[in-house]
């Protein structure tokens, strides 16, 4: 009877993680087949600037998985276990970390070169508002905060705001080599 319960339990716990598996699997696939970026354009700009718009593309691309997260995390979950949450805590220091990097290397550029950045419209200053209004990081206890967007809508506007930097960058405008 002993040995009838444990295979039990032990297939219902591969099951629920087959489960969980081929749920993360066909979002995975949604994602990938929805990608509608271009290839970026550069040779308009400086190696440093070209570096900027790369980093900016990669930052947006890699926050949409935290953005899918902090959706989950809102949703009712009865399944939703200790480990969960851990792993969603994970997920926002580490996006919280990514936009910190982004924002540290555009801090690290050259005065002419956040001037050049400015005068492309490509400035950070609302990136940098976002996480200041964040105190720094995301964090699972702000996540529903009263008389402000959820959590998943702020880190949305980040993701427009990158979206808008990197087409700034695309512009050939006024830049010179």
């Amino acid at each position: 009877m002993e040995t009838l319960f444990i295979a039990a339990v032990t297939v219902l716990l591969v099951g629920y993680g087959f489960i969980r598996l081929r749920r993360a699997d066909a979002a995975a696939r949604r994602y990938l087949e929805s990608g509608q970026d271009k290839p970026l354009q550069l040779a308009h700009l400086s190696e440093t600037l070209a570096r900027v718009a790369r980093e900016t593309r990669t930052l947006r691309i890699w926050l949409e998985s935290p953005l899918q997260a902090v959706r989950d995390q809102l949703a009712t979950d009865l399944t939703r276990t200790d480990d969960d949450v851990e792993g969603f805590d994970a997920v926002l220091l580490d996006a919280s970390r990514e936009v910190g990097l982004w924002l540290a290397m555009i801090e690290g550029l050259q005065p002419h070169e956040r001037q050049e950045l400015e005068a492309l419209g490509a400035g950070a200053g609302a990136i940098r508002g976002a996480m200041e209004a964040e105190n720094g990081a995301f964090e699972r206890a702000r996540l529903k905060l009263p008389g402000r967007p959820t959590l998943d809508v702020r880190i949305e506007a980040i993701l427009r705001e990158l979206t808008r930097i990197e087409a700034a960058l695309q512009a050939q405008g006024h830049v010179y080599r």
